[in-house]
């Protein structure tokens, strides 16, 4: 379907680069959904306008680019109000959508996995409900059901109703799936491996990137697309020194990631919480590069991740031409150049990794006394054991673990029998 894309700005407030780095991103938006964006307009406005959200003027010189193109649809940057949308869609006749509205529709058709999905529906339904309205006919009373007497509910509130018992259903799935996840964490954190979370802006090759820590062994899918994959794949990297790490690639973040979308998966997001290593991907060709690290570094924020270290790997180093993108990199990122295409860097990348996990990973030494082969046989399950000494007061191990872990495993060695 054709599309006009539309992004409004007030006088007062000139956004300039931004405005029209947002509107190129809807563009692609609507072409991941399927759509063919035909022009997109930049409107400046004195003020918000409650009932059109850009007035009456610019409504009549919208409705006429859409008789000119043929275009079936309009797509705002910004979030319009239930009234707003159903005034737009009244006046100019076809179809009007925010960008919250196209990024959920993107969920939904990207979502693979039973969580994804359910966590996709979710976010619809809570947008929906947020933006019914009846009129007219519809919000007339329907007949009472008890003896044909009395009024019934509006069809109004029928339908927020079965929106909120839909939504309660999906939350108390995805609920189920959190308390399953949480059981297979608690295997994970068992197994004598780091955990390290890829984030980043959508299509900034964290796909492409865990694919070549592999070794491509998996074929993790990866495209040139915004929001390729939705659904988090845990994948076993081995590190420099001979070790091993479980490196997570998670959803990617966009500008304005709307709030139903946070909410739905904040159960995936939250996973984050629980790594070692943070690695942010960054799109260094992208001219859009530094908002992007702002909005990415604002989701985190937003998910208190503040104690986790994070090195910040500069992908697609090899395909920037221009020196101009990547001068606004500050040192004190401590950037490391890659390209998780070739493979240029990521040498460096994972010694990175491993130094940074070795403070996380610390090394100790404990002696399990004579008898207790039951706390052997967990250490070697919960940490790397790097050396075993038998003596006549026990076994002493040397191994690297969390603090936490080498804190639970000495309060039971130091435990009577």
């Amino acid at each position: 379907m054709k599309t006009i894309l539309v992004a409004a700005q007030l006088k007062t407030k000139h956004r300039g680069a931004e405005a029209e780095s947002s509107l190129e991103e809807l563009w692609r938006l609507a072409e991941t959904a399927g759509l063919e964006p035909v022009e997109k307009i930049n409107v400046r406005v004195q003020a918000w306008n409650p009932a059109t959200f850009i007035g009456s003027g610019k409504v009549e010189e919208l409705k006429e680019r859409l008789e000119e193109t043929g275009a079936g649809a309009v797509i705002f940057d910004e979030e319009l109000s239930p009234a707003q949308q159903r005034n737009l869609t009244n006046v100019l006749g076809v179809t009007v959508a925010d960008r919250p509205r196209l990024i959920i529709e993107i969920f939904s058709l990207r979502a693979r996995t039973r969580e994804g999905k359910l966590q996709a529906r979710l976010a619809r339904f809570n947008y929906s409900l947020s933006r019914l309205a009846g009129k007219g006919g519809s919000m007339d009373q329907q007949r009472g059901m008890i003896g044909g007497r009395g009024s019934g509910e509006k069809k109004i509130e029928y339908d927020k109703r079965e929106l909120r018992v839909k939504i309660t259903e999906l939350e108390s799935e995805i609920e189920a799936i959190k308390r399953e996840r949480g059981t297979q964490r608690g295997k994970r954190d068992s197994i004598p491996m780091p955990q390290v979370s890829i984030v980043g802006y959508t299509n900034a090759g964290k796909s492409t990137l865990l694919n070549f820590l592999t070794g491509n062994r998996h074929g993790i899918y990866a495209d040139d697309k915004l929001f390729a994959t939705l659904d988090p794949s845990t994948k076993r990297v081995r590190l420099p020194a001979g070790g091993w790490a479980l490196f997570t690639d998670t959803v990617g973040f966009i500008q304005k990631l709307p709030h139903a979308l946070i909410a739905a998966f904040r159960a995936t997001l939250e996973e984050i919480r629980y790594s070692d290593l943070i690695l942010h991907v960054h799109d260094l060709s992208s001219p859009e590069a530094q908002l992007q690290h702002q909005a990415v570094k604002a989701t985190l924020d937003e998910l208190g991740v503040h104690d986790i270290p994070v090195i910040n790997v500069f992908n697609k180093a090899d395909a920037v031409k221009d020196p101009a993108l990547s001068a606004w990199v500050p040192e004190r990122l401590h950037p490391v150049l890659v390209s998780a295409l070739t493979g240029n860097g990521v040498g460096p990348l994972l010694a990175a990794c491993e130094r940074a996990l070795a403070r996380r990973w610390g090394e100790y030494e404990l002696t399990v006394p004579v008898g207790a082969k039951g706390l052997v046989k967990e250490i070697y399950a919960s940490c790397l054991v790097k050396d075993a000494a038998y003596g006549q007061q026990g076994v002493t191990l040397t191994f690297k673990a969390t603090p936490e872990n080498y804190a639970r495993l000495s309060k039971k060695a130091a435990a009577p029998n």
